[in-house]
């Protein structure tokens, strides 16, 4: 049987809300829903990926530099380019 549950464990793997994910890094809303936070994935913990963070932001425009300086990906901006200008606002008709 599959484990479907998620977790409110921002560092687990099967964290509830994933924003946008590649094999390396990934992009997830704080437990409170006050900022996006840019993680890395790290060890093992229970024999599933642990996820560090290394960057926290307000904005969409923040969070794409944030991105491309960390993990050079261009790719991800289109998807991160769709979010809110600001987290927890209302998307601007993108």
């Amino acid at each position: 049987m599959l484990d479907t549950e998620t977790s409110h464990r921002e560092e687990d793997d099967n964290y509830h809300t994933v924003v946008f994910k590649t094999e390396t890094h990934r992009v997830i809303p704080c437990r409170d829903g006050i900022q996006w936070i840019l993680q890395r994935r790290g060890g093992l913990r229970h024999g599933q990926p642990r996820w560090t963070s290394i960057s926290y932001c307000t904005t969409r425009k923040a969070l794409i530099r944030v991105w491309h300086i960390k993990t050079g990906d261009y790719h991800g901006a289109v998807k991160l380019g769709r979010l809110p200008e600001r987290i927890g606002g209302l998307s601007d008709g993108k």
